[in-house]
């Protein structure tokens, strides 16, 4: 099985609205724990460190967990890392369903 190689815990937080005093969305971001504990496996995706915006440089990684609600733009936490969620997938393995999700941690 899959989830016999999940050998870290994550946490993935989503970002919520922050509203005034009127309740009106304002422009702060802020992000809330989303899924407190996750267990998953994490493997790097690309050999290097790459850029991908001009000044921009960071690495891949791929998580594989638990089929879970992980989103494009979510932050997981995993070993004092931060990494943002750039892609996912829930997809099956002999009946077995799991989530892949692309990670990137940024370095300047």
């Amino acid at each position: 099985m899959l989830s016999s190689h999940f050998d870290k815990t994550a946490r993935v937080d989503r970002l919520t609205a922050v509203l005034d005093e009127e309740d009106e969305p304002t422009a702060k971001k802020t992000y809330q724990t989303h899924i407190a504990s996750l267990s998953c496996h994490i493997q790097p995706l690309d050999p290097s460190i790459t850029q991908d915006i001009p000044g921009g440089f960071g690495k891949n990684f791929l998580m594989f967990s638990p089929a879970a609600d992980i989103i494009e733009g979510d932050r997981v936490f995993i070993d004092s890392e931060e990494y943002r969620v750039v892609g996912t997938e829930g997809l099956n393995f002999n009946g077995h369903p799991h989530q892949e999700t692309i990670i990137r941690i940024f370095q300047s």
